[in-house]
Formats: C-alpha cells, sequence, structure tokens
C-alpha cells in the first residue's frame, strides 16, 4: 500500500521550495544586474580613458608642447630639476606648491604659493591634490626629486574621476604645474622641528627617543613600572599643531600608552617636566589612528603632576 504523506507537511514543503525558487530567482536577477552595471562602468571608463588620450594629445599639440607619456597614461614635462635629488620613500612627508587647471585654461585649484605654503602628503599613506594613489607613485616613485619642477597633464582616471565638481566636471583630464619643495624624512622632520621652535633635547636613546628635561627634582620620588601617575601633557605633529592635550591619570607601561610616552615618563620624577619627540616606531606607527596619520613623529610637553606609588 502507498504511504500517505500528510497533507500539511507536503503543503510546507511546497512552501519551502516555492521560497527558496523566489530566492534563487532574485539573487539571479541581481547577479545579472550586477554584471551588466559593472560591464557598463568598465565601458564608460574605457571610453573616457581613450577620449582623455584624446584630448591631452591635442590640448599638446595646439600648444606645442613636447611631452613624455608613461605606459599608464600620464604625460610630463619636467620643467627644472633641484640639486638634492633626493627620491621619496614609503613615510617620507612630501611638500609642494601647485596650480591645477582645465585643459581651456580655467584654474580649478591652487596652493598659496604667493605665502609660501606648500601642500603636504605623507608617501604611501596621504595624497596630493588632483592626485590618485596609482599618481603619486608614478609622479614621486618615478618622475621627480626633491627641488623639481613639472607640469603635468594626467587622464581623468589618475586624477578626480568620476567625482566632479561644478567647477571641474567629472571625467575632465587636469594640468597641474608642480614644483616639489621637499621630501623629508621622519628623522629630517624631527631634526628641523627641534631647529625651528628651539625644542630643547639633552639625550636620544638607543629607541630614538629625544628626551629633555626641563625642570628637574633630583630628590622627589622616580617614576617606575606601575606607577600610577597624574601627568599634564600637550602633544603636536611636526607642523606644531597641537592635536590633543590635558591632564590625565596613567599607569606607567600600561597598553594605553605608546612606547615613546612611557619611555619618556620612566626618565622622570615627581614634580619634573620634559620634551619627549619620538619617531612613529615610538607612536601610531604606519598605521596611525582616527588623529594621527601613519609614519608621523609626535612631540609631547609633559608634567608628572603627582605620583601614588
Amino acid at each position: 500500500m502507498q504511504e500517505r504523506i500528510p497533507q500539511v507537511l507536503h503543503n510546507r514543503k511546497m512552501k519551502v521550495v516555492n521560497r527558496y525558487g523566489w530566492i534563487v530567482a532574485i539573487g539571479v536577477l541581481l547577479v545579472g544586474l550586477l554584471a551588466s552595471c559593472e560591464d557598463q562602468s568598465s565601458a564608460i571608463v574605457s571610453e573616457k580613458k581613450q577620449q582623455n588620450d584624446q584630448e591631452i594629445r591635442a590640448y599638446l599639440l595646439s600648444k606645442g608642447i613636447t611631452a613624455q607619456r608613461t605606459t599608464e597614461g600620464l604625460y610630463y614635462q619636467v620643467v627644472s630639476t633641484g640639486t638634492s635629488k633626493q627620491r621619496v620613500a614609503i613615510g617620507d612627508h612630501v611638500k609642494a606648491t601647485y596650480i591645477a587647471r582645465r585643459l581651456d585654461g580655467v584654474i580649478v585649484d591652487s596652493s598659496e604659493i604667493s605665502l609660501n605654503k606648500p601642500v603636504s602628503a605623507i608617501f604611501g599613506v596621504t595624497r596630493l591634490p588632483f592626485l590618485s594613489d596609482q599618481a603619486m607613485q608614478l609622479v614621486f616613485g618615478t618622475i621627480l626629486t626633491e627641488g623639481d619642477s613639472a607640469t603635468l597633464f594626467l587622464p581623468s582616471f589618475l586624477s578626480q574621476g568620476a567625482a566632479g565638481t561644478l567647477l571641474f566636471p567629472a571625467y575632465s583630464p587636469v594640468r597641474i604645474d608642480i614644483r616639489v619643495t621637499s621630501i623629508s624624512t621622519e628623522t629630517e622632520q624631527m631634526d628641523a622641528f627641534v631647529r625651528d621652535n628651539n625644542i630643547v633635547i639633552t639625550e636620544t636613546t638607543a629607541s630614538s627617543l629625544r628626551f629633555g628635561k626641563k625642570v628637574s627634582y633630583p630628590d622627589s620620588a622616580q617614576v617606575k613600572d606601575g606607577s600610577v601617575l597624574s601627568v599634564k601633557y600637550t602633544g603636536r605633529r611636526m607642523d606644531n599643531t597641537i592635536f590633543d592635550s590635558g591632564t590625565i591619570s596613567v599607569t606607567v607601561n600600561s597598553t594605553s600608552l605608546v612606547k615613546g610616552f612611557t619611555e619618556g615618563l620612566l626618565k622622570l620624577r615627581a614634580g619634573e617636566k620634559a620634551n619627549l619627540l619620538f619617531p612613529s616606531v615610538l607612536g601610531y606607527g604606519n598605521q596611525g589612528n582616527k588623529s594621527i596619520a601613519g609614519f608621523s613623529p609626535l612631540y609631547f610637553e609633559v608634567e608628572i603632576v603627582s605620583k601614588k606609588n
């Protein structure tokens, strides 16, 4: 005798089958739509690449400009060369002045050249205006050194891409007249900070902490591992801007403190004040945090307000 399947169970199975059928159908439809959008986007980018290249070539011909072209589609003309020949490395601080123009001559952006205020970027971490990550690598990794000046002609995919503005439409090629004012390592940045701000440094440790005691109390209690301190501090970046300040309660060698800060505290006694200057390896490393970019040296003025143990 054929086994009779309970109707309620049978209906439930049918509903599950139908439901999954719809899910699969919707999934297939979404995958198809996404693939179609990607194909369309890829086609637009490919079309704009060709169009930008033609626009740049026509502009160069009309202006009588002889420029070199990289395999990636960046055109450039070196105007003058600097004397240092210093090339950039990951984590170096790059400063440059620039004027960005549309190919019809309209200036869309510039640094404050007349006020001697170049823009800056940390190579491998942040970018200069109108330069994509790939363009940063091309321009500073292979073309320009410290002190060089050049005119760059960038297709949109190496610049702003689809991120247009009222003054600078999406997918527009751009001309950038740029001068590399400086390329500096973390050590060079710290040297300049000490020199420009008359920072008192009396010792540089094996870990590269630069330490300078400002107020000394040789008879007071020495800070040690596990000491609970009240510390007044001010933290500055290498452009001298304050990124943090206040008075905090800390336990020395706790994981909440960066290495350079802890090492500096351990050299102090209750009531003493000091300058602490250290490279990113003793700070927030190559990743940084929300307020500190990667590869950033840091400077702190600290005072041990009180010590509990």
